[in-house]
């Protein structure tokens, strides 16, 4: 922040010391305070990087990708994840991301997954506020203006409570989308090369989030009405040839996605539609600068008021509103064409409709919004504050304060004490900025406004999720049911699985895992927090599913399943005539007690016995295991097999069969399986609830069956070709660069030739030629 008219309220020395500090020790200082900040959440409260996806999808996932990483095996789909197991096509992994595969490997050397989580996001929160920093500083912001506003993006209300907390993806995409932003307009200005901007799209494109993508399409455009309105339409070219480089990386993370879609439950992507679900209005965002604020809208559940800060934008952004000097903040050498742009376009997105096209939930890009809104507060901020007409402006903070705690408290009045304090807060400190500014001038001011920003990001993780509305002290009842906790530890998972053997197939519903909350986590597995327990199991979070097979268990996306599942599960599939848990080679049943209340209690079936049983499940083991030494797990009669083995991307089979026969495979038929026999191409077939099947001829015969990602080899073709490209662009742009420096110096010299004798033709005084006395001017 600067100072009325650009006089310097400090001294004039320690102005320029700040200036003498270099841009990238900044950077990394930006990048540390809020690296302190962000630990506050997890000190409060040591899952709060580690709830909703976080511990059913992504967190598990990725301990498991580090200790294959670690051991030297990379597969873009295993078999043993089932429906979940094809992670090129699931493309939210980020199987190409490098800067998350690095992570993954970090991940794995922990047991404590919650501290694992938090690691992660906090890095990220941590580029994201380094990000955000340079992005404010490329558009003009001043120093002070830049790192306050910097340090409360990335404890935005979505941000953190939603992406960090449960939403990995989405954070990875918001960072490096910022940063994109940062390098593209860097480039439009001719300042960049062009593959510093392509490297970091292709970061946020290879998350795998789709709002990567849509994300720098807008900040691209914004650009380009930027360069259209100055008419610089060689950048223009340049920038747009940058763009189709980073758009053709997502060749490589979503083409298998596409190919894969027939055999899914996503078939159908295309729509447009609106269910209200979780889709802010114009209310909530003039309300986002309440801490305590949460939107009512529809979300989880069915629930119509939020438990989140899910819209909250920075405390002070509209309470400092009427003290910012609103002319002259543009730079004339730095446009904002594109802020204004990207901030339209982002808003009207975020306001709905709830579904169009890949993109669903419009509450997703608040933040994208925020952060174009964030640009123009630095801008503003850097002015200075206006000092005139002191009580007019403290009354309309006053009423801007007011209106934020009214909103919070109308929507929630049971937490009005919690709501009050929040705006007595928030009040006292923008006043003892605005004051300190004036005292002191920015550097205090901007102080307080951090310190601000801590104590409000303390209080929200302390205070926040609120309770439901209609039970608001169910927490402090002792003796209240509470869904199970996820689990944490590895360890702890171990033990509580200790009796399972082989392949787990886990028959179960959330619901009944509800329980008194000193019972220990890891009795019932969900999503991939089954990869914990170091077996394989059916049971896997898919954001696709393979719809034939979660068809066959009645299973979704979490391996829920419906109370007929465990009929369906011990039921002939197909013509095989075996039951279907005998084709998936399950030596462990894993039955919910509450679900199923007669078998848990009952004998299990011949073959089994029981391995534990207490109230909440009742775990089944078979004996003797069933299959052969590969992923084969049925042949007809009368088909020998003579040898077999296996990988996750090959299966090899030696058959000797008396009759024509059949064989049917524990592993999902997945587009992108071929087959061979004795080499000539045979049909990969779509067997009983989904898996892959082989007819073969009698005879001795030799079966080898791939899989390769469909559209993987185009899109690595796409990857090497952007990549190439972008050199060639950068190796161009240095050379124009080099011949514009030669041609200016060339000028230079040539211009310091011409003054020479220009200057010793003057006279004494300046004014005519210097002539020898007693010579002749002739």
């Amino acid at each position: 922040m600067s100072t009325a008219a650009g006089r310097s309220t400090g001294p004039p020395t320690a102005d320029r010391r700040r200036n003498r500090v270099p841009e990238a020790v900044v950077v990394v200082g930006v990048g540390l305070a809020v690296a302190a900040m962000t630990a506050i959440p997890f000190l409060q409260r040591h899952t709060f990087y580690y709830r909703g996806d976080n511990p059913e999808s992504f967190v598990p996932l990725w301990h498991h990708f580090g200790e294959r990483l670690r051991s030297g095996q990379w597969s873009p789909m295993d078999p043993a994840g089932w429906s979940g197991g094809n992670y090129a096509a699931e493309a939210a992994y980020a199987l190409w991301n490098p800067v998350q595969l690095l992570d993954y490997v970090l991940v794995s050397l922990f047991d404590d997954l919650a501290a694992a989580a938090a690691v992660v996001q906090i890095q990220f929160l941590t580029l994201l506020g380094m990000g955000a920093y340079l992005l404010f500083r490329e558009y003009g912001a001043c120093r002070v203006a830049a790192v306050v506003v910097a340090l409360g993006v990335p404890v935005m209300g979505f941000t953190l409570f939603y992406e960090a907390s449960g939403w990995p993806a989405g954070l990875m995409a918001f960072t490096w989308v910022t940063w994109f932003w940062w390098a593209a307009h860097r480039q439009s200005r001719g300042h960049l090369l062009p593959v510093v901007p392509f490297v970091l799209g292709a970061l946020g494109m290879t998350t795998g989030n789709p709002y990567a993508a849509l994300g720098m399409v807008v900040v691209l455009a914004g650009i380009a009405v930027e360069l259209l309105a100055r008419r610089d339409h060689r950048r223009l070219v340049g920038l747009v040839l940058t763009g189709a480089c980073v758009g053709a990386t997502a060749a490589l993370v979503f083409l298998p996605l596409v190919g894969t879609l027939p055999v899914t439950e996503r078939q159908q992507i295309a729509m447009l539609a609106n269910d209200t679900f979780l889709v802010p209005q114009l209310g909530d965002v003039a309300a986002s600068s309440a801490p305590t604020y949460v939107p009512a809208i529809l979300n989880w559940g069915g629930a119509l008021i939020e438990r989140l800060p899910s819209t909250y934008f920075l405390w002070f952004a509209l309470p400092l509103l009427p003290w910012v000097r609103w002319h002259g903040w543009r730079r004339p050498d730095r446009p904002v064409t594109s802020v204004v742009v990207a901030a339209a376009v982002f808003g009207v997105l975020a306001l709905g409709p709830s579904n169009l096209w890949l993109f669903r939930w419009p509450i997703r890009l608040i933040e994208y919004f925020y952060l174009a809104l964030a640009v123009v507060l630095a801008l503003l901020l850097s002015k200075g504050f206006a000092m005139d007409r002191i009580r007019a402006r403290t009354l309309a903070t006053v009423a801007v304060v007011a209106v934020g705690g009214h909103l919070s408290f109308a929507v929630r009045p049971d937490l009005a004490l919690v709501h009050v304090v929040a705006a007595l807060v928030v009040l006292a400190l923008v006043l003892l900025a605005v004051a300190a500014f004036h005292r002191r001038g920015p550097v205090l001011s901007a102080a307080v406004l951090v310190v601000g920003t801590v104590l409000v990001v303390t209080y929200q993780t302390g205070q926040l999720p609120l309770p439901p509305p209609e039970q608001p002290d169910a927490a402090d009842a002792a003796d209240a049911a509470t869904p199970l906790p996820p689990p944490v530890t590895i360890a702890e998972v171990r033990e509580r699985t200790s009796s399972y053997q082989g392949t787990v197939l886990q028959l179960a519903s959330e619901a009944s895992s509800v329980t008194v909350p000193a019972r220990p986590a890891g009795d019932l597995l969900f999503g991939n927090e089954t990869l914990m327990s170091g077996h394989e199991s059916i049971v896997r979070y898919s954001g696709m599913g393979f719809a034939e097979f979660v068809d066959a268990l009645c299973m979704d996306y979490r391996g829920q399943v419906c109370p007929e599942a465990l009929d369906r599960a011990l039921r002939p599939a197909g013509a095989t005539g075996v039951p279907l848990v005998d084709l998936l080679r399950v030596q462990t049943l894993v039955i919910d007690a509450r679900l199923f209340p007669g078998p848990a209690a009952g004998p299990p079936p011949d073959g089994w016995s029981v391995a534990a049983r207490d109230d909440l499940r009742t775990v089944w083991v078979r004996e003797p295991v069933v299959g052969y030494d590969s992923r084969l797990s049925w042949v007809s009669p009368g088909v020998e097999v003579l040898s077999d083995r296996s990988s996750p991307a090959h299966e090899s089979v030696s058959v000797r069969a008396a009759t024509a026969g059949r064989l049917v495979f524990a592993r999902l038929a997945w587009p992108g399986h071929t087959a061979t026999l004795d080499g000539e191409p045979v049909t990969v077939q779509d067997g009983p609830a989904g898996l892959l099947t082989v007819d073969v001829p009698a005879g001795r015969h030799h079966l080898e069956i791939t899989f390769r990602s469909p559209g993987l080899s185009v899109g690595a073709a796409a990857l090497a070709v952007a990549a190439l490209v972008s050199l060639a662009q950068s190796a161009g742009w240095l050379i124009a660069r080099r011949r514009r420096r030669g041609r200016r110096g060339t000028a230079r010299r040539s211009a310091d030739r011409t003054d020479v004798p220009a200057r010793a033709a003057q006279g004494p005084d300046g004014h005519g030629d210097a002539v020898p006395a007693g010579a002749s001017r002739r």
